[in-house]
């Protein structure tokens, strides 16, 4: 996909930074509601395989970028790695690719094995989501988001329109599975995109039969 028009102008904070190189990302964080939420967030980090993206985390959140398979692959990782039963955990962040303010550096695109981190699906358990899609760079942008609410319904992920979000439920791995797949459809529809979502589980809000 081309950048939309706005993007070069020379007035802008990042004029002439972009990359044509097929980097997607995700920048986010991890809430464990525990008192050891310490080393719950670094034994997570330490038994996900990285291998396949560049990543690096700081006080705020941690980024993994490269190729999409494999960036989604990471943060799945990491969250099933991290989950505990009985602890409520929220992971909050966004998926992107097309920024025109990214750079060709602080990316691995050479690794073309299997996604390192596949064993983590043996492991499930149910989880909710909410995300958001920013299709940007379109005037049809509408469009591509009512299409991936109904790419919700297909999946079976019961989405519910809530103010400035979409809601969803299922087994953890079916959610992951979903965001990813809306990244795939972005990623071939749009300039750039955003994806911010925030996946919970264990939550103890006790919510009405619908």
């Amino acid at each position: 996909m081309q950048q939309s028009c706005c993007c070069g102008r020379e007035d802008l904070p990042w004029s002439g930074r972009g990359t044509g190189l097929d980097i997607s990302g995700c920048r986010f964080s991890l809430y464990p509601m525990d008192t050891d939420f310490v080393p719950i967030i670094l034994g997570a980090l330490e038994h996900t395989d990285t291998s396949a993206v560049w990543s690096e985390s700081d006080a705020l959140s941690t980024v993994y970028r490269g190729r999409l398979p494999y960036v989604a692959d990471a943060v799945r990782g990491l969250f099933v790695n991290a989950y505990k039963p009985g602890i409520h955990m929220a992971l909050e962040g966004q998926f992107s690719k097309g920024c025109p303010g990214d750079c060709d550096g602080d990316s691995l695109l050479d690794f073309d094995d299997p996604a390192p981190n596949s064993q983590v699906r043996e492991k499930g358990f149910p989880a909710l989501c909410k995300l958001a899609l920013y299709p940007m760079g379109v005037r049809d942008y509408i469009d591509h988001i009512a299409g991936v609410y109904r790419m919700a319904q297909d999946a079976g992920l019961h989405p519910e329109s809530i103010h400035y979000a979409t809601r969803i439920s299922g087994d953890i791995h079916q959610i992951f599975d979903y965001l990813e797949q809306v990244c795939r459809r972005m990623e071939q529809a749009v300039p750039h995109y955003i994806l911010h979502f925030t996946v919970s589980v264990n939550s103890p809000t006790k919510e009405e039969e619908l």
